[in-house]
Order: C-alpha cells, then structure tokens, then sequence
C-alpha cells in the first residue's frame, strides 16, 4: 500500500471492529475489547456495560502499546506493577487479561484485548493463552487488511473528488467512457458544446443522435490515440469538432478512453495566440509625411471600416505588408488572426493544400490527421494574399470561389466549411495588364480590385528619403549599439537624387551597411556600400568600371548573391530577401538572362 499508515485510523470502520470483537468474543468465549491509539473503545463485546476501567492512560493498554509488546496480567491479586499505577485498582472487576497491539511496520493501529472476570475464564486464558494470542494476531491482520482497504478506497474517491474538479476547470468539453463505450464522466463545457441539460447521461447514442460522420464511432473503437475533424449537428447546425480520443490502458487490456472535444473556431483561435498571427500595427506608424503617402494613409484608415477586398499595389520594398496590417489592425475585425500567405514563396504544387488544408489520408505523403488552411485560420479576421499576381492561373478559379462565397472545401473533402473573412491582397505587378495577356483572371481581377490603393515608390515622395535615413539611423544605432549622430550633407544629397529601385527595404539596407561599417560620428560617402546610390568606391572601378549598364549591373548582383547564399530553394529565397525583391522575381530574372545569354 501506497499511503502511510500512520495516517489510518480504526474509527473509519468502527462498525467493522464492532463485528469483529464480537466474531473473537464468540469464537474465544471471552469478553473482548477492541481500541485506537487515543483509547478509545471501538468494539466491545459487552458494549451494555458502561464502565471501562481497562483503556487508559494508565492502564495496561497504555503499557502494551507504548512498549509495543504482548502483556499478560495472570492474576489481578498478584498485585502487579500495571495494576498498582492504575487508577481503577481498587474498582477493576477482573482476574486476568491479554492485550495485544495491533501493529504494521512498527506503526501502532489499536489494540484487542481479551479479559476474565471470574477465576473459571481466568484459568482458560492462562491455560489456552497461545492459541488465544495467535487467533488474535490473525484477526489483527484482518483489521489491518480491512483499514487499509478502507483507506484506499477513501483514497480513490478523494482522487476521483479531485479529478472531477479538474475535469471540470479544462478549457475544453471532456467525456470519459468505461471499456463498454458508457459515459462515466463528463464536464459543464461538454453539456454547453452540445445543448444538454442536466439529467444524468450514460449512453453516447443519446448525446449523438444526430452524427453526420461516421468517423467517430470509428476513432473511439481504435482503442489507441487518435485525432479527426468530425462534424456534428447541434441545435440544427453543422458543426465542426475537433476530437481526440486517448485510450486508457491497463496491463495492455483497454479499460476506457477520454474525449476531448474542440470547435474548430476556438481551436484556431487558440493557435493564432500562441503562434503571433496577430497584428496591431497602426497608420500612425507608417513612416512618410509627404503629401501622397499622407493621402494614402487617410484614405486607408477609412477603407479599413469597411468588410470590402482591399488590393494594395506597389513595388518591391515599399511597404505594402505595413499598410494590409494597419488596414488590419483598425477594422472591425482588429481581434481576429491576421493571416499572411505568400503566393510567391509556396511551390505551386502545395499553394492549394497551403490555403484550404487537406483531410487525412487525402494524397500519399500528407501529415497524419489532416492540415487546417489558411482561410479556416484567418477565420474571424483578415487573410494576406500577398504577391498574388505570382499566383498560377489553375488556382485562381479555386481562390474565386472562395473569396465570393466565403466557403472552402478541403483536399479530400466535399464538406463546405464557411469562414468569415476580410480578404486584402497586394501585388507588385500590374494586374491589368496581366489580365489582357491571360495571365490572370479578369473576374478574379476585378473581384480583388473592389478598392484599390497605390503605395508610391520611393522616387515619387523623395520628401520621405530623409525621414527614412533618421529613422533607420536611430533603429541601427540601437540594434547595433552604435552612437552615430547623422549623415554628411553630400550623402543626403546623393540619397536624395538615387533612384532607390528597390524602395524603401533597399534604403533600410543601405543604412544598415553604413551604420555597421562607419568609423566616425557621421556617415560619409565612402561608408556606402559599393555601387550604391551611384557611388562606385575606389576599390570596385577597377573590377567593374565606373559606368555599365544597369541590365549588367542587375545580373552581376543576382549572380553575386546566387553565390554568396548557394542555388537552392533557401539559397534563392535567402538571395532575393538580400537583393529586396521577390523569390518570383528572382526566379524572373534568372530566366531573362538565360534567355539573353542564348539570344548572344
């Protein structure tokens, strides 16, 4: 037995210590008493008689259990040691006694005691004392075996106590079932996911009338762990649960399962937490005070109220992310998942799996239990296409259906699952015009087009250039540990008449460059990186002349980070996050000049 026994008291089965002192009384004809540690009388073959002079803590009880040890007293008239220290000498009505501890592991439980009141008992029980002591030391076991029964089993309904209570503070509806599938436990949160009230409830079938899928009966007779999407309906709606059934296994015999039950929408709500697909990134942190990009922002935090598809167009680098979080962030869905997917960065293979999910066992070499989409993560929020001009046409029909009846099916299934969903997409490409080369659909165009807006490029709000070098100079500065205090006139200058191809994720990374390399309190010219802003350090004329044309400049530099970061799939995606454009428009490039090269 687990539990100390020191914790074991004879009165948590005092009615079976009653019996048991008249079962020894009977069987010994003697008068029998049976006591705790506290002396008190808890079975007594003579319970009619009031005074009992023999549990004290004078008495020879008191003796036995301290010294733990048999005592015999004979002959009361002996006048013996016990006897004279006892208060009740003078009225004590017997002749002889035994008592006998009860003892486990030198642990004191109680005692039994038998005694003689006249001289023809007395003469027995000196006469039969060893078949007396051994008959009782058995039935000392007994109790022994008894108690800790007892205890045990107060000890399993303390566990059971405790388990319902924490059965009860899950946050999630639970069932526990017994090897024959009946209900032997269940929390409130289950009685609330499916409409009961709170009449006692054993079979499934009558919580399960109305299963569409077939799958959980299935799930919960597996008898190992196992976990599915499964719809049920309640109060008239089709709903979709999450279960995980956890088999209860006992010396490899299966002795019940608990079930957990999960809406999908809370289950989502719970992995966006956990994993940051959140946004709270405000207009008022889009750095640019120019005039169109102030327009921009004023005219964005208005269209940001509204449910409508928002497409953002713009180039590489300037900010179209930042803007689809605001717009995000000041709606009315501000406290549901923000949701990105880069159509340009997923294989064009596993785009569709990536947006809508997919069943178990829905194609050879998908993740056990199925995977959620994107759209049934975005639920309640806003989902990011971003760059879905790269998007492959046989797809767009897909993400059509999806956008205009905000329904999604997943591979493997024909189950529509609705999402409630704010659709923002942005591109740096020219939609229209992929449009009338056949690239994109006109009806997925025009569905995504409901409100336009422009992000203008760095060259167009050259007001915005110095805002952006103080404000990366003091984000550097910090990251870097650095104190420099600004840049020479002729650098912004030269800033300022740049081009900035690659908007402003080109200009963060030029002063990223200098704000590691500069030696002095303020950035010159020279801390540059090579070949940027027109400038060609002395070191790179040799090597790559002071003039060539932009077509070679674009191809060396691709080639350079092609080398630097390796031609593998996150050597290119590292590449093109280097260079500031897309892994699509890398990929892009690398083609044009493939095609130049055979073209020479």
């Amino acid at each position: 037995m687990g539990s100390d026994l020191g914790l074991l008291e004879l009165i948590n089965i005092q009615e079976y210590v009653q019996k048991m002192a008249i079962i020894i009384s009977t069987v010994l004809d003697m008068e029998v008493l049976i006591g705790d540690t506290h002396f008190k009388i808890l079975g007594d073959s003579q319970p009619q008689l009031k005074s009992k002079t023999y549990f004290g803590k004078n008495s020879i009880t008191a003796k036995a259990l301290k010294e733990k040890k048999i005592i015999i007293i004979e002959d009361r008239k002996m006048e013996t040691v016990t006897c004279n220290n006892c208060s009740k000498n003078n009225n004590c009505d017997i002749c002889s006694m035994i008592v006998v501890p009860i003892m486990k592991n030198e642990i004191l439980i109680g005692s039994v005691a038998i005694y003689a009141s006249t001289n023809e008992d007395r003469e027995k029980l000196i006469r039969k004392r060893k078949i007396f002591i051994d008959f009782i030391t058995k039935m000392s076991d007994l109790l022994l075996s008894k108690l800790e029964e007892n205890h045990e089993e107060q000890e399993i309904k303390i566990f059971y106590k405790r388990l319902s209570f924490l059965i009860e503070y899950i946050d999630f509806a639970l069932i526990g079932l017994d090897e024959k599938h009946n209900i032997i436990n269940y929390n409130s949160k289950f009685r609330k996911m499916f409409g009961l009230g709170y009449s006692k409830i054993k079979d499934l079938n009558e919580v399960f009338d109305y299963i569409d899928d077939e799958d959980f009966y299935t799930l919960i007779n597996k008898n190992t762990y196992g976990e599915k999407q499964i719809t049920f309906r309640i109060n008239g709606k089709r709903i979709r649960i999450v279960v995980t059934c956890d088999s209860i296994t006992v010396d490899g015999i299966n002795r019940g399962s608990l079930i957990y039950f999960r809406k999908t929408e809370e289950l989502y709500k719970q992995i966006n937490k956990v994993s940051s697909n959140v946004s709270d990134f405000k207009f008022d942190q889009i750095v640019g005070c120019s005039d169109r990009i102030t327009k921009l922002k004023n005219d964005a935090q208005i269209f940001a109220k509204s449910s409508s598809t928002v497409l953002i167009q713009g180039e590489s680098g300037t900010g179209k992310e930042l803007f689809a979080r605001a717009i995000h962030s000041e709606s009315n869905v501000s406290k549901g998942p923000f949701i990105a997917v880069n159509c340009a960065a997923i294989p064009d293979d596993l785009l569709e799996s990536e947006f809508f999910g997919y069943e178990d066992g829905a194609f050879t070499g998908c993740a056990k239990g199925g995977k959620i989409g994107k759209f049934e993560l975005a639920n309640g929020g806003s989902l990011l296409l971003d760059e879905v001009g790269e998007m492959p046409i046989h797809l767009q029909s897909k993400l059509l259906r999806a956008i205009q009846e905000r329904k999604i099916q997943r591979i493997g299934s024909n189950m529509d699952i609705p999402v409630k969903i704010r659709i923002i997409a942005t591109t740096n490409r020219n939609l229209g015009k992929m449009v009338k080369t056949g690239e994109f659909r006109e009806d997925l165009y025009y569905r995504l087009n409901v409100i336009p807006l422009f992000i203008p490029p760095l060259r167009d709000r050259k007001e915005d250039i110095t805002v952006f070098l103080d404000y990366f100079l003091d984000i550097y500065n910090k990251a870097l540990n650095k104190n420099i205090k600004g840049f020479q006139d002729n650098v912004k200058e030269l800033m300022y008449n740049y081009s900035w191809p690659g908007n402003i994720r080109e200009l963060q990374n030029t002063v990223e460059y200098a704000v590691n390399i500069v030696k002095g309190d303020f950035i010159s010219i020279e801390d540059l990186p090579p070949m940027k802003c027109g400038y060609v350090h002395e070191s790179a004329k040799e090597e790559y002349g002071l003039i060539r044309p932009l077509k070679e400049v674009e191809e060396m530099y691709i080639d350079h980070a092609l080398n630097k970061y390796g031609d593998t799939l996150k050597g290119k995606e590292n590449a093109a996050k280097a260079l500031g454009i897309s892994r699509a428009t890398l990929y892009r490039r690398i083609q044009e000049k493939k095609i130049n090269q055979v073209q020479k």
